[in-house]
């Protein structure tokens, strides 16, 4: 299982004859966005449709493309996954299948983490995609996904090829939470549990 395949594809299914499937899509960096605390990397502004939806990421891409770009599509290169998510991510947020599109204010950071905290308890967590910094905002962080009580899953981890595979293997077993902005557009899509309380439309 590829979870941007998967996405795309109940996406493709959804807009199936809408003519959306057409509509132009630009994708540019935004140097000067404050991202998501959980996050690291340039962030992707995909705009479609008179909105426009944020995606971080260490793999960043300038273009002009269509929706359907990604029907069908390989998606081999981590670069062409951060654009397609960046692009499912505006897209929900047009239909209405996602509220948050962008980041929120850096003043929002504390409460976000938080609440976050609260919500985790004092369960063991297996950060997925989050780079090594982040691991000093949690108290129980481990290694191995098989010893964690929850799986927190960031937008550099949901373009990792076998993400998939290890939300199929732990969905049910395991709580799985997808955080931040870049992976709302997969997360209401699929309908994965999604972290991100302050983001914004």
């Amino acid at each position: 299982m590829d979870i941007i395949h998967s996405a795309i594809k109940k996406l493709e299914e959804r807009i199936h004859g809408s003519g959306a499937e057409d509509g132009i899509v630009r994708i540019d960096t935004d140097p000067d966005r404050v991202i998501c605390q959980y996050e690291k990397g340039a962030c992707l502004r995909a705009a479609y449709g008179g909105r426009s939806g944020e995606f971080v990421t260490m793999d960043p891409l300038t273009a002009t493309t269509r929706i359907g770009f990604m029907f069908g599509a390989r998606l081999e290169k981590l670069p062409q996954r951060a654009a397609a998510c960046a692009i499912l991510n505006v897209v929900a947020g047009f239909f209405c299948m996602s509220r948050v599109l962008k980041s929120c204010p850096p003043e929002a950071h504390r409460d976000c983490i938080t609440s976050l905290k609260g919500e985790i308890g004092q369960a063991t967590v297996c950060l997925v995609g989050m780079l090594p910094a982040a691991a000093g905002k949690f108290d129980h962080v481990v290694d191995d996904p098989e010893n964690a009580d929850i799986l927190l899953i960031a937008g550099d981890g949901i373009i990792q090829p076998r993400t998939g595979e290890l939300i199929a293997k732990y969905r049910g077993v395991k709580r799985i939470i997808l955080i931040a902005p870049s992976t709302a557009g997969v997360s209401a899509i699929l309908g994965c549990e999604h972290w991100c309380p302050f983001g914004r439309a």
